[in-house]
């Protein structure tokens, strides 16, 4: 059977979120999906208000895709919202035995990993349990670190690590895109860590590659 990404997670303080502003939360997450399309083919579907779930075709690509997923949200927190937007991620890798019509109804050893991880974290936003336990051991430091890293960015660190890592763009397309110097740009993604986020990253992937083969 083949190996696959499930990507499990809910919004945080999402009872501080105006009913107004919920619309734009769904379709903000509904685009970040649709952007990082080029990165795996995935489906999310979302359940509860505040929940979603996603299969991820290609594992090794779910950590970015999680990072991103949490990047884009807190890029898009609109300047009079109580609380930052992002989400605590749980993603399990493993087999997929049933795959419904629904996410919701599919099941397999990912879709368990993925659920169970949600359910015990406790102050960590961004979870990872694989079906290989050296896997999970060599990856628990490193994690604790990307996870620790992506919640004290600020929304313009945010905006502008998704613009890169997320859509690819360089720096200068960047500060076009958000209308600031690319000096300032560079500055931004410096103190944001990006290196070392992608750094961690691409060696996750080449875990992930090397014992799904």
């Amino acid at each position: 059977m083949e190996i696959k990404a499930v990507i499990t997670g809910d919004i945080v303080r999402s009872e501080q979120i105006a009913l107004d502003k919920r619309d734009l939360l769904i379709q903000v997450l509904h685009q970040i999906v649709e952007d990082l399309q080029s990165k795996s083919p995935m489906r999310m579907e979302l359940f509860r208000g505040d929940s979603f779930q996603i299969v991820v075709d290609s594992p090794e690509m779910s950590l970015g895709i999680a990072s991103m997923i949490r990047a884009g949200l807190k890029s898009n927190t609109p300047k009079d919202s109580k609380t930052e937007w992002d989400a605590r991620i749980s993603i399990g890798i493993g087999t997929i035995e049933y795959q419904g019509d629904r996410i919701v109804t599919s099941d397999g050893e990912a879709f368990k990993l993925s659920g169970r991880g949600l359910d015990t974290m406790e102050k960590s936003r961004l979870t990872i349990n694989t079906c290989w336990q050296e896997v999970n051991e060599e990856l628990d430091a490193g994690l604790a670190f990307v996870d620790d890293l992506i919640t004290g960015w600020s929304v313009n660190q945010s905006k502008a690590v998704y613009l890169s890592v997320g859509k690819g763009l360089s720096q200068a397309n960047i500060a076009n895109s958000i209308a600031k110097s690319q000096q300032n740009v560079s500055k931004t993604l410096t103190s944001a860590k990006e290196s070392l986020l992608v750094r961690f990253v691409t060696r996750f992937e080449t875990i992930i590659q090397k014992h799904k083969e």
